[in-house]
């Protein structure tokens, strides 16, 4: 049984808008899936996505500024295959202030009557939308709750007229002529759902493999040598959140309906004790690709300046790490130090300095790793 009236399918950067006409019809109402009012923290986000789509009596897709977001396509997708199966399930294009005056529409929306809502939200258009949703016309009368037909040059034939080439039958030429071009919508629903959903073969025209509904990314972190790297941390751009297996690989399941219409998916690898790295994986017909991210060797900077005790600055005093690798400095005119480190930023660094000459003192602190403030005062005169 349906849960919600509506499901909202928008692009993120149309967020504040599409909230505003969610409240709107709420309102009015309407019973609103909105991914921000209805996924629970803490659960798996797709299967909410999977039932709220399942739930949800129509779906509006709204279009703004910035054309489709990445994740409406995908929605879309699913709605579509409802559609054709439920001739009853309302797709309802919604142009949101900000459109272009000439907004692009995939094919199989053009195939669906829209909302124009790009001259602001009015009162007139959440009728319209209200009525494309419920089914409910502005004047209080109730309209069949069937999907917009596609916009055809063709007149509506008179009730005697049948459909081409058929004989006339004053009682049922009308019934059978919405039929066909019914049957002409679903056709050019499913051409075009194809031309989008399966790529061409290399050896020519025609559909290619399908995508499978779950990928299962294999990701390992390894070292500059090879070795598996214990303690990293692995993020996605897509997907649930990683999950480290008994065997040291990290998995990301990605359902297919939130992977990216290209297909590219980025990974990002951490460690504590290496610079971190990054990679990018094209998702396609293989449900279990795998990438292996290498770190790089840790560099950091360190810098600073030595001082004797009245807090005078310190020429030519020579500046070392005592436990890290890194180079040595010595302070310019100005007292000051670089130091270039082989450790991770923010690693607490040992430092040793000597002022020059005889007499000159020493001194010993602690540092970090990654910051330009390090004080080293001489002790002696």
């Amino acid at each position: 049984m349906a849960e919600f009236d509506v499901f909202l399918s928008h692009s993120s950067k149309d967020k504040a808008a599409v909230r505003a006409v969610g409240e709107d019809l709420k309102a009015r109402g309407v019973t609103v899936w909105l991914d921000e009012w209805e996924l629970q923290p803490g659960k798996r986000w797709q299967r909410e996505l999977e039932a709220a789509i399942a739930g949800s009596r129509s779906v509006a897709v709204f279009v703004g500024a910035n054309g489709l977001g990445p994740w409406e396509e995908p929605e879309m997708e699913v709605f579509l295959d409802r559609a054709m199966r439920e001739s009853e399930l309302p797709v309802i294009p919604v142009l949101l202030p900000g459109a272009p005056e000439k907004a692009e529409l995939r094919p199989f929306l053009k195939l669906f009557t829209w909302v124009d809502l790009r001259k602001g939200v009015t009162p007139e258009g959440l009728e319209r939308l209200v009525w494309g949703i419920t089914g409910k016309k502005p004047d209080g009368t109730t309209t069949p709750q069937t999907r917009p037909r596609a916009a055809s040059a063709r007149a509506t034939p008179p009730a005697t007229s049948g459909p081409p080439g058929g004989p006339a039958e004053p009682a049922r030429g009308k019934s059978l002529w919405q039929r066909w071009e019914a049957l002409l919508a679903v056709a050019g629903v499913l051409i075009a759902l194809g031309a989008w959903l399966w790529p061409r073969s290399p050896d020519g025209p025609g559909p290619g493999p399908q995508r499978p509904d779950l990928y299962a990314l294999r990701v390992q972190v390894v070292d500059p040598g090879g070795r598996p790297v214990s303690g990293a941390k692995v993020r996605a751009s897509a997907g649930n959140e990683p999950q480290l297996l008994p065997d040291g690989w990290w998995e990301v399941e990605i359902p297919r309906v939130k992977v990216p219409q290209d297909g590219h998916v980025e990974v990002w690898a951490e460690s504590p004790a290496w610079d971190g790295a990054h990679g990018e994986v094209v998702l396609g017909t293989e449900p279990n690709p795998r990438l292996e991210l290498t770190l790089r060797p840790p560099a950091s900077h360190l810098g600073g300046v030595v001082q004797d005790r009245r807090g005078r600055l310190v020429a030519g005093a020579r500046v070392l790490p005592l436990e890290a690798r890194g180079s040595e400095a010595v302070t310019n005119a100005s007292g000051r130090f670089e130091l270039e480190l082989a450790v991770p930023k923010e690693t607490r660094v040992r430092l040793r300095t000597e002022a020059p000459g005889p007499g000159g003192g020493s001194a010993e602190a602690y540092c970090y790793a990654g910051r330009d403030s390090c004080i080293l005062e001489l002790e002696g005169p």
